[in-house]
């Protein structure tokens, strides 16, 4: 009976899961394509992630970004390759990104925004960089998973889903700088995390055991070497920035996402803007829709992401643009929905009219795909700056 269930619900669902297939397979190859030699080297930072993942002792006593140098760890087994392992990993984790960010964009925006947001994110030059780099950065895209485990949560409302928000919890918080998301997470929900503790008691005793005896190396790590407390904590590693700096940063914030970006030859391309101008335009777009329906929750979840997301990437440490780079987009996805669902009314029965419309959108979606393409694959390879970057050839 369960199989015959199956197979109806595998036949009535045929095209959707041939479209799945067919998104995984055009992303895989994106993220893999020329994964080692595209670059024609390695830079500084992989070597340094490489080394930091040779042993298990190095990893329990140094144990920040612990997800991602475990998993470069465990496939070091499969291949002498150790640099390209770190690019594998970070492509793997970029897969898992592209997953979430499409379920949370559906779940807000429906189907067609999800799959017209994920393919400009997907396809866009700074997810590439961060995907493809063999560097623990792709970890703070993470943060799409902290939502959609408390969205699960929320839906739910089962001790499973509370089990599972605990154990995501203790792996994010290796991470440099979630702490501080995981923090104001709870505290702005905690009146329903609190309904939800209340609920699953089994839950909380089971995920808070884990939480503490996974937490422990990190413990030890900060109570042995006190330093790295302030890279845990997003924090410059020496020095701290003047007040006045601080709010400059913040303020260039929207300069290198709109206008002009940050010289950064292993991350990025000369002095391009990190979005580009249709992406700038839908965002734009998907905030004012936004800020139409202020009262929901998704909008004060965007503006508590990304604004401590701003302050952190403005203060020089370990937590760069990239936690903000994933909700820009589902703002900007957004606001695709937005513009169809506005033509569509225009024209609620002009089927021609309709067909025009979805066309130019495709149109807009397939021309920034490619402009993006072209940036990272063409120019930014054959970049001098970036050649002087990724010199490094020879295996640790």
């Amino acid at each position: 009976m369960r199989l015959s269930k199956l197979r109806v619900t595998l036949l009535g669902n045929w095209p959707r899961l041939v479209l799945y297939a067919v998104f995984f397979a055009v992303f895989s190859s994106l993220l893999w394509f020329k994964l080692g030699s595209l670059t024609g080297g390695y830079s500084q930072h992989e070597l340094q992630t490489t080394l930091a993942s040779t042993g298990w002792r190095h990893i329990f006593e140094h144990p920040l970004n612990a997800p991602y140098l475990v998993v470069v760890r465990l496939l070091s087994y499969l291949s002498d390759n150790h640099l390209l392992i770190t690019r594998i990993v970070s492509a793997g984790f970029g897969l898992v990104t592209l997953a979430l960010f499409y379920v949370l964009t559906r779940y807000w925006h429906g189907e067609r925004t999800a799959l017209f947001g994920t393919l400009l994110f997907g396809f866009s030059a700074w997810f590439l960089h961060t995907a493809r780099l063999g560097v623990p950065d792709v970890l703070l895209c993470g943060i799409l998973a902290l939502v959609a485990c408390y969205l699960w949560l929320r839906h739910t409302g089962s001790g499973i889903a509370l089990l599972g928000c605990f154990i995501l919890a203790a792996a994010m918080l290796y991470v440099p700088g979630m702490v501080w998301f995981i923090a104001l997470g709870a505290v702005l929900q905690w009146k329903s995390v609190d309904r939800y503790f209340k609920k699953n008691l089994w839950a909380v005793t089971a995920g808070g055991l884990l939480l503490i005896i996974a937490l422990v190396p990190l413990g030890l790590a900060i109570y042995n070497h006190p330093e790295i407390a302030k890279v845990y904590a997003g924090l410059p590693a020496t020095g701290w920035p003047m007040p006045l700096e601080v709010l400059k940063n913040i303020a260039l914030v929207p300069i290198h996402l709109f206008v002009q970006g940050q010289v950064q030859p292993e991350h990025w391309l000369s002095k391009l803007a990190i979005l580009d101008f249709f992406t700038t335009a839908m965002f734009f777009l998907g905030g004012y829709l936004y800020i139409r329906k202020a009262r929901l929750r998704r909008f004060w979840l965007m503006v508590t992401i990304l604004g401590a997301g701003m302050i952190l990437a403005s203060l020089g440490g370990a937590v760069s643009m990239t936690v903000l780079i994933p909700f820009l987009y589902i703002v900007a996805a957004g606001g695709i929905g937005f513009l169809i669902d506005k033509w569509v009314t225009v024209f609620p029965r002009n089927v021609i009219a309709q067909t025009v419309g979805y066309g130019l959108v495709s149109l807009a979606v397939a021309i920034t795909c490619i402009y993006s393409g072209r940036h990272y694959f063409i120019a930014w390879p054959q970049a001098l700056a970036t050649k002087a970057v990724f010199a490094v050839k020879d295996q640790p």
